[in-house]
């Protein structure tokens, strides 16, 4: 089926025909329409007219990551190499994004690429749970708002503070914490491949180190104000856990804010797990690897009574958030002793 092309006047003559207005008072209902259309485009949301259509901002050139774009249509990377195309780029300006292709930016839905830092490469997003851009950054955004709701009511800090993101892996967390009053902030994993790129992207605004897959960190005893770690302790076995509970204690200062998120007993599913979980109180289940991660990183849960009475031990245990991470994990609220 052929498309119509339509044009202002064509518009215009068809509201005119149709309402019996004249040409000049239908400009004036186009025009308010159009604008009304323009201004929700420009804050990156799409409009639905019921029976009409729908409008939306395409993503566009600037949004592409090339190099996930020719991995992901290995056709185009072929054409690339033979020279029928200059770049992934040009073939998606000319084609791709007409095509509905995988690897390219999702339509522009506000709020979209708000990382003002460096945006790290695909393979170290996926590490981080998706390498697709657009909802690595909408995690990150929402995971930070969720720690800063639980910080900000918690703890006040100022410009001598000490924050650490414990697992920082490639920043996707801590660079939207750049608001806390905080002049420096601290990332510590043990992917050296994600600590070399923060080093590299990231150093206005934090320091990194790589860690060990045991204790100690290479801070003093009481030096940070406000430690996080998202997504570490959902991975650990236990004895690792415990010893970096231990040391994670050991670097807070006396009544400092951690905040440390954890597989909830309501992710477990019916059977045989579940009865595991809530009988010993922490589960640890192999078989889940990822590119770059260690073998020893898979999935752990634990129950509200395991961490009151294990966790208990070095922290005091203020509360805990149900799904307070990303409406997903639990939030862990605690304070050094």
């Amino acid at each position: 089926m052929q498309g119509v092309s339509l044009n202002t006047r064509d518009v215009l003559r068809v509201v005119s025909g149709s309402t019996g207005l004249t040409e000049a008072s239908a400009a004036k209902v186009v025009d308010t329409i159009f604008d009304t259309i323009r201004g929700a485009l420009k804050q990156g949301e799409s409009v639905d007219l019921d029976g009409f259509g729908s409008f939306q901002v395409r993503g566009s050139i600037e949004d592409l990551d090339e190099l996930l774009y020719l991995e992901k249509n290995p056709d185009v990377r072929e054409a690339v190499r033979l020279n029928e195309f200059t770049s992934g780029r040009f073939h998606y300006r000319r084609f791709g994004q007409y095509e509905n292709r995988p690897g390219t930016p999702p339509p522009r839905r506000a709020p979209y690429f708000r990382l003002v830092s460096p945006v790290p490469p695909a393979h170290l997003r996926k590490r981080a749970g998706t390498e697709d851009r657009a909802s690595f950054e909408s995690i990150g955004e929402t995971v930070a708002g969720d720690l800063l709701e639980a910080i900000r009511t918690r703890v006040q800090l100022g410009p001598q503070s000490r924050v650490l993101d414990f697992g920082c892996g490639c920043g996707r967390v801590m660079t939207y914490l750049r608001d806390l009053q905080s002049p420096w902030l601290y990332g510590t994993d043990i992917d050296k491949q994600a600590i070399a790129w923060c080093k590299e992207n990231l150093f206005e605004f934090a320091s990194f180190t790589v860690n060990s897959e045991w204790p100690p960190l290479p801070f003093e005893d009481d030096f940070f104000d406000l430690i996080f770690s998202v997504s570490i302790f959902t991975h650990l076995p236990e004895t690792m856990q415990i010893a970096w509970l231990e040391e994670l204690r050991r670097v807070s200062k006396p009544g400092a804010l951690v905040l440390l998120s954890v597989h909830g007993e309501h992710l477990i599913p019916e059977g045989n797990a579940r009865e595991r979980l809530v009988q010993a109180g922490f589960l640890y289940v192999t078989g889940y690897s990822a590119e770059g991660l260690p073998d020893f990183y898979q999935m752990t849960y634990h129950t509200e009574h395991y961490i009151k009475e294990h966790w208990g031990k070095f922290f005091q245990i203020e509360a805990i958030l149900k799904r307070g991470i990303n409406d997903h994990q639990d939030l862990v609220v605690c304070r050094s002793r």
